[in-house]
């Protein structure tokens, strides 16, 4: 009878620990999407970037082929074809082909990695949901910490996303979302503002194909 008891209640406990911390969006929630510029099928987008830093300004144009399912290859391109950057974005993280020296610090990767992981990669898992002043937040948690994405009150795809790290927090905002279709079901944001530290990046979406 005990026997049978301890197995009834190792069960119990047993199932109650696999649904600790699982998470599921609110069914008022659902309808929102996140920002994905390769929707449909597209393969390669291209913006024109500009970058404010503390010391000066950059400006090029940051091209993005898919060559997997969640794989991207990213080259950054600056005046007269001049490389500062080529990496590889995975769901294992980010492996540079080549970066420019000023830019080869553990501290600017870091940076440069914030950037990447918010434009490209998947937020994560599904951790957190709440409403403030109209605006929905939808919080989600991934090996380089929290991602949060921002939705005003009635809008289908978030006004911003916000990394948060161990070292740093960074906010990418997304502004004139316009269609991509012919019917108009999928739209992406044409200007995005990426913003860490006293670090600004411009993006102009140039190209979609």
């Amino acid at each position: 009878m005990y026997k049978k008891i301890f197995l009834m209640f190792t069960a119990c406990l047993l199932a109650a620990c696999s649904t600790v911390g699982v998470k599921t969006i609110p069914a008022g929630a659902r309808g929102h999407q996140r920002v994905d510029y390769f929707a449909g099928g597209r393969q390669q987008v291209a913006f024109k970037v500009v970058a404010q830093l503390s010391d000066g300004y950059l400006q090029g144009v940051l091209r993005v082929k898919k060559v997997g399912p969640d794989d991207y290859d990213v080259l950054l391109l600056g005046e007269g074809a001049y490389k500062y950057m080529e990496a590889v974005v995975s769901s294992s993280g980010v492996a540079y082909k080549h970066l420019f020296k000023d830019a080869d610090t553990p501290f600017a990767r870091g940076r440069i990695n914030q950037f990447l992981q918010l434009l490209l990669a998947d937020p994560g898992t599904f951790s957190g949901y709440r409403v403030k002043n109209g605006e929905e937040f939808l919080t989600y948690k991934n090996k380089e910490g929290k991602t949060r994405l921002s939705y005003k009150e009635g809008a289908k795809y978030p006004s911003a996303a916000e990394s948060s790290s161990l070292l740093s927090k960074a906010e990418l905002a997304y502004d004139e979302y316009a269609p991509v279709d012919a019917d108009g079901a999928l739209e992406i944001p044409h200007v995005a503002v990426y913003r860490v530290g006293g670090i600004t990046l411009d993006l102009t979406l140039i190209s979609v194909r």
